[in-house]
């Protein structure tokens, strides 16, 4: 197993002593001014009570050590460094005996060289994450959550027979953003364009997405990031168990969280009230399925995640119990994404697996269609078509004709690699262009186009909106001509396909065959 070399605070085992000593004192005689406080207000509360209470033989500690006493106290003891680094995912601890075991975001599980000396100090440590978390001893096994987020577990003796177990699973201090994500290969950017009309739908047509995966895939990162996409003047209800998504930028963002009294089933059906344009549920386990696969039928956007290897493994989940929802209502939903982790060595990759377009019920199946894939051993993302159903219903709620639809896509790929190119991942930068668009498409568009922050080489045919080119070479400009026409004739074979299937509108077929052609005609020239 690959080793960390953690570099601790600086506390010698004279400072723990002492250390141990007031952190008891502390915890005890102020546990509620404590409880579930943030860590500014912790630090004021044990500097205040260090200063009345430290004093070592004659002299008084130091102005630094007192700093240092603090960070100790009102942060989480030796494993201080652990959690302030955003490199580390989970903390796992596995009694006094033995090191503290992390999982790195890139390099997977590893030992560090932090350890818990005694029981004692592992015990005072616990201690201290019942009240930080406001967490009560009423069972050996608790799951709390600590004020700035981390969720923690922890299974105590009996029921760990002997050894006291402790798992922290922390969250992105500075949540990815889409742009983020394209950078470190979750997803590409032409995945990233689709998605972004897909959640936006045009200002009028937004589609209802589920994100599926293992535990730690990226699931709750991905759906964080493509909920930027949304539309300012959007009022959107979030339901989570354990707070993770932050919308703080929606100006009309409903936060509910589960409690003891009030479960997520019940959440999502008085979200209904709330009179939402967006429903996002953190995770869906239950019966809330049906509530918000209901709010989808009856119109209200649903974007959520759910605990699933595959598309088809969601269907079996939704219509099974405890959801138990019907099959005949899973027809609303647009796309699974599917998200996967994996391995290169000892280090971790998070990627789009596979996005499926959800279809129709045909002979008491779902049918699902995949639109990409990722394939491990060429380390790319293997496009196989555009969700034609999707972009279908956006063309025809939102007055356009499906190559309409196609061209914005590829305009909005345009400007996330402008954002890709110029290093713009920052939030609030990739939130105030997304929002610019919005507000005068035309300006942002003229903008990308004169080259503003790019290459000044950059061409770009004013007929066709295509994709940003970082040349002008003229093999290259007939490169992606004959992409894009390639892909528009897959579109437009798929829909011929479909409506011969349906035999109806012989006349939208007639015009889609002749321009099928007159597309081929333009590809031989190329």
């Amino acid at each position: 197993m690959k080793k960390l070399e953690i570099e601790g605070l600086e506390i010698d085992e004279k400072d723990k002593r002492i250390l141990a000593n007031l952190e008891k004192k502390l915890l005890l005689i102020r546990e509620n001014d404590l409880s579930k406080e943030k860590r500014e207000k912790r630090e004021e509360i044990v500097k205040n009570f260090l200063l009345s209470n430290l004093k070592v033989g004659r002299h008084r500690i130091n102005d630094k050590k007192i700093e240092t006493y603090v960070k100790y106290i009102a942060g989480y003891s030796i494993i201080e460094p652990l959690m302030e680094s955003d490199d580390i995912e989970e903390i796992l601890i596995n009694g006094f005996e033995n090191p503290v075991m992390v999982i790195h975001r890139t390099l997977g599980k590893c030992e560090t060289n932090i350890k818990f000396e005694s029981q004692n100090e592992l015990n005072i440590f616990i201690k201290k994450l019942m009240v930080y978390s406001g967490s009560k001893k009423s069972s050996p096994i608790i799951d709390a959550t600590l004020p700035e987020g981390p969720r923690i577990n922890l299974t105590l003796p009996p029921v760990s027979f002997k050894k006291s177990l402790v798992t922290i699973r922390k969250y992105f201090k500075r949540l990815p953003t889409i742009v983020d994500l394209i950078k470190n290969g979750t997803l590409s950017v032409e995945i990233a364009a689709l998605l972004w009309v897909c959640v936006e739908g045009l200002g009028c047509a937004p589609r209802n997405i589920l994100i599926t995966g293992g535990t730690a895939s990226g699931k709750t990162t991905l759906l964080n990031a493509l909920l930027h996409f949304s539309r300012e003047n959007e009022r959107i209800v979030s339901i989570e168990d354990t707070l993770e998504l932050d919308l703080h930028y929606c100006k009309d963002w409903c936060r509910t969280v589960v409690t003891k009294e009030i479960g997520m089933e019940k959440l999502v059906e008085n979200s209904l009230r709330l009179r939402p344009n967006r429903i996002v549920v953190g995770e869906v386990r239950g019966k809330e399925a049906f509530n918000l696969i209901n709010a989808m039928n009856i119109g209200h956007i649903g974007m959520g995640t759910i605990h699933a290897d595959s598309a088809r493994d969601v269907i079996k989940k939704l219509t099974a119990p405890p959801m138990n929802v019907n099959i005949e209502m899973l027809t609303v939903l647009d796309l699974i994404i599917v998200m996967g982790k994996f391995y290169e060595g000892e280090r971790i990759f998070r990627r789009i697996k596979e996005i499926v377009e959800v279809g129709n019920l045909v002979q008491g199946k779902i049918q699902l269609g995949s639109i990409c894939e990722y394939n491990p051993k060429l380390k790319r993302t293997e496009f196989h078509r555009f969700p034609a159903m999707t972009i279908d219903r956006i063309a025809e709620l939102s007055g356009l004709e499906p190559r309409e639809v196609m061209n914005e896509i590829r305009r909005r790929e345009s400007i996330l690699e402008y954002m890709v190119i110029n290093n713009i991942h920052e939030e609030e930068d990739v939130i105030k262009i997304i929002r610019a668009y919005y507000n005068n498409p035309e300006r942002v568009w003229e903008k990308i186009k004169t080259g503003l922050r790019l290459n000044k080489k950059v061409e770009i045919s004013p007929q066709v909106i295509q994709p940003i080119k970082k040349g002008v070479e003229e093999k290259k400009e007939k490169e992606e001509e004959k992409d894009r026409l390639m892909k528009e004739i897959k579109l437009l074979e798929h829909q011929i396909e479909a409506l011969k299937k349906n035999k109806v509108d012989f006349q939208k077929l007639d015009k889609l065959e002749i321009e099928l052609l007159e597309l081929k005609e333009r590809l031989k020239k190329i």
